[in-house]
Formats: structure tokens, C-alpha cells, sequence
């Protein structure tokens, strides 16, 4: 695992990891439909995913319009 120390590359790098995993685990968490609490917990964590994923999109988009360091002040 790679040490960032620019904010945006990490933010960048989940993302990439997010958009090729999460299709992924959703069509794990298909596949055990029949076991209900298993397909819970994936589930879960899947949608957790998802959302981390939103999230990464939203920053970076935050940063493309309000610049980096405003940014970063907004994260203080």
C-alpha cells in the first residue's frame, strides 16, 4: 500500500479502487441471497462502500470548483 501525503492522489487512488471493487461485492452480495445473514452483513458493507465512494466523487469535485486549499481549510 502506497504513503500519500497529497490528500487529492489518496482521494483519487480510493476512488479507483472503489469503482473497480464495489461492481465486485455487489454481485458477491447477489450471489448470497440465499443466505440471509451473510447477505446482511455484506450488504451492509457494500452499501458502506458505495457511499465511501460517493463521498470520494464529491470531494474531488468540491476541489475542482473551490480550489485545493480552500478546501483543505474546510476540512479543519
Amino acid at each position: 500500500m502506497p504513503v500519500f501525503t497529497d490528500p487529492v492522489e489518496y482521494i483519487k487512488s480510493d476512488l479507483a479502487v472503489s469503482h473497480e471493487q464495489v461492481p465486485i461485492l455487489m454481485q458477491l452480495v447477489l450471489s448470497l441471497q440465499d443466505d440471509f445473514k451473510t447477505y446482511d452483513i455484506l450488504r451492509a458493507y457494500a452499501l458502506d462502500e458505495e457511499e465511501d465512494m460517493l463521498w470520494s466523487e464529491t470531494q474531488l469535485d468540491l476541489i475542482e470548483k473551490i480550489g485545493l486549499q480552500n478546501w483543505l481549510v474546510k476540512q479543519l
